[in-house]
């Protein structure tokens, strides 16, 4: 759909390609769960994300300013 186009696979591609780009010295890359938040994001939706200290939360809020 028209308003969801970061939630597509080609979508969340792109997000893993932009932080493999500008981010090199993350080896490991976002974890499934983080693209697939930043994807809603990105949307325009509203998004509550509760998960342990260090689960990386912060990556939530600095990828989409990438």
């Amino acid at each position: 759909s028209r308003g969801r186009k970061w939630q597509t696979e080609e979508g969340r591609a792109i997000i893993k390609q932009i932080v493999v780009k500008k981010v090199p010295q993350w080896t490991g890359g976002l974890r499934d769960w983080q693209v697939t938040v930043i994807a809603w994001i990105l949307d325009g939706e509203d998004v509550l994300c509760i998960t342990a200290t260090g689960d990386g939360k912060s990556a939530l809020f600095a990828v989409p300013i990438l």
